[in-house]
């Protein structure tokens, strides 16, 4: 099926239709919990991330980023998805940031 015929069929797509016309698998790392909200950081100097120059971001992007970089050190070793989660989770902790980011 090709996407123009989905387009136009007013909206009425069926699961069969979604499946067949998007064939992908899809990870998504969350910020934090459901219950919880995601932290800014006036500055991620404190993620230890090469070049900061004192600017601010989130937390969450800031710890990912420390697991990627710090994994650029070993390049004959890939990271799961778990490890770079628990990995970020551990980057928040230790920076006594209460959320915890999900990976679903």
């Amino acid at each position: 099926m090709s996407p123009s015929t989905l387009c136009c069929r007013k909206n009425a797509f069926s699961v069969a239709d979604t499946e067949n016309a998007i064939r992908s698998t899809v990870r998504m790392i969350s910020g934090c919990m459901d219950s919880q909200t995601s932290a800014d950081v006036s500055n991620v100097s404190q993620f230890q991330l090469p070049d900061p120059a004192g600017r601010s971001g989130g937390a969450c992007t800031s710890a990912f980023l420390r697991i990627m970089y710090n994994e650029q050190q070993r390049p004959s070793y890939d990271l799961t998805f778990s490890e770079v989660l628990m990995g970020m989770r551990g980057v928040l902790s230790n920076g006594s940031y209460s959320q915890i980011p999900q990976l679903t």
